[in-house]
């Protein structure tokens, strides 16, 4: 959702959350930090997103939505393609019994998308909006759980049932279930609001935990065969040497999820 920086200025004060002199010095701040003005009201505590968005809502006469993202159907979430539903930041949420499909948008105003929609559903669509995080967190159910993801991307291996934790090369290529494997781990631990995830060998498996709010959490328990090129996946990653397994590393890398 992208309102105007007026538009955002006329519906703070209309509701009564903002006057025109607190806007002075917020102006000078979407100058300096480059960041649309609805971002600068929402960090400066004036209203919040989901209140400005029902602002808005009201403002262009669409129906504003609050969507609890366990709810949603997955079989009426995957009526809309994953890469669709990413790319114009839009889900379905239900069916209605005379087949109207109940949409929720990010940005109602966005033509094409609504045109490419129509042309994939059919014109009977109820146009809703809802919070870009609302929005961002009913986009998760199309992956399930990590444990579920993770559980599809080592299927292959799981029926090898090798023991040996020999690192090989294809263990360590980009598209092989190892490189999978590390991604979901990160993606997961971005979208949990983790600070750090823990990978912890034990007797029969490697636990896999989440520090979310200081409190470690367990995620996933992966199979103890792959610990070794987990391990050296990371290593890759982070510029350090694999063959060291004595004295202690220090390494970082960057990595993008979503508009994380």
């Amino acid at each position: 959702m992208r309102i105007s920086d007026s538009l955002v200025e006329k519906l703070l004060i209309d509701a009564g959350k903002a006057t025109a002199p607190q806007f002075e010095p917020l102006r000078e701040q979407v100058k300096s930090e480059k960041l649309p003005l609805q971002q600068i009201v929402i960090n400066n505590n004036l209203v919040n997103e989901k209140d400005l968005t029902k602002l808005y809502a009201k403002e262009i006469d669409v129906p504003f939505v609050e969507l609890n993202a366990k709810e949603v159907k997955r079989e009426i979430l995957r009526l809309i393609p994953e890469r669709i539903a990413s790319k114009y930041k839009v889900v379905l949420f239900g069916v209605e019994d005379d087949g109207h499909k109940l949409l929720a948008m990010e940005d109602p105003d966005d033509i094409q998308a609504l045109s490419f929609l129509q042309k994939q559903l059919g014109t009977d669509i109820k146009v809703h909006i809802a919070t870009t995080t609302n929005i961002e967190a009913v986009l998760d159910q199309y992956r399930g759980n990590v444990g579920t993801e993770l559980t599809k991307v080592l299927t292959t291996e799981e029926e090898e049932a090798e023991e040996a934790e020999d690192v090989t090369e294809e263990d360590l290529a980009e598209d092989s279930p190892i490189a999978q494997t590390v991604n979901l781990i990160i993606e997961y631990a971005v979208k949990s609001s983790a600070s750090d995830i823990h990978i912890e060998p034990r007797e029969g498996h490697v636990l896999v935990r989440y520090r979310v709010d200081g409190v470690l959490k367990e995620a996933n328990k992966l199979p103890k065969k792959i610990l070794g090129p987990l391990v050296s996946r990371i290593k890759i990653l982070s510029n350090l040497k694999i063959d060291e397994r004595r004295a202690p590393q220090d390494g970082r890398f960057k990595i993008q999820v979503g508009s994380f």
